[in-house]
């Protein structure tokens, strides 16, 4: 009897152990099919403006307003980083898992505004244009349309940022703005990588170049 029973009891044992493992089991496989979070998208930004030492002193020079930055070529508002591949020019496509940390306009306009402190006042659109005024003098005015700022692909192991842009310069006075100068922007730089960190890279480079090509264009007219 007392066989018998610890018969029983190592079957209990045995039938609980396998209900164990196949509930074990079942719960790993509905685990496998249970959706995967998404992956966190990889955020880049466009890093400092060129380092330079100033040439002038700015104390004293005529103050550029910048405007807010536009972006024509760009999805307003947007912070996908965009590629395209050479063979399909006509299509854009936006990388899933990177994108920038703010959109391109306000990225952009940063750096842009880095760039030109160093050599003259910077302001933005909210100061007086008329308050400024020094004598019948007024701040100049710079309006940037970004047109293009994409990775372009011409293989799978090879590839260039593009930044074109638009930049206006105007002069306020009193009886109405008069255009000083208008301007196309173009700077293609190769990416050390076929990928997005490459093309980030490239672009931040070609971004940096373009802000310097605004600041000296814009010494031709202070």
């Amino acid at each position: 009897m007392v066989a018998t029973q610890g018969k029983l009891n190592s079957m209990k044992k045995s039938i609980a152990l396998k209900v164990g493992l196949l509930a074990g089991a079942v719960l790993l496989s509905a685990c496998s099919v249970l959706p995967k979070p998404p992956a966190t998208a990889t955020l880049y930004d466009l890093g400092p403006a060129i380092s330079k030492p100033v040439d002038l002193p700015v104390v004293g020079k005529r103050p550029v307003i910048v405007a807010a930055i536009t972006g024509q070529g760009l999805i307003p508002g947007s912070t996908a980083m965009l590629y395209r591949f050479a063979n399909v020019d006509q299509q854009l496509r936006a990388y899933q898992e990177a994108r920038w940390s703010r959109p391109i306009e306000q990225l952009f306009g940063l750096q842009l505004r880095q760039q030109l402190e160093q050599g003259r006042p910077i302001l933005d659109t909210d100061f007086s244009v008329t308050r400024l005024r020094s004598g019948d003098q007024y701040p100049l005015l710079l309006r940037v349309d970004i047109e293009n700022f994409e990775q372009i692909f011409q293989d799978d192991q090879h590839s260039k940022a593009v930044v074109q842009l638009r930049a206006t310069l105007v002069e306020p006075g009193a009886t109405g703005d008069k255009l000083l100068a208008q301007r196309t922007f173009v700077s293609a730089i190769d990416a050390p990588e076929a990928n997005a960190a490459g093309g980030a890279q490239a672009l931040a480079n070609a971004s940096r170049t373009v802000a310097g090509e605004i600041d000296r264009w814009l010494r031709n007219y202070e």
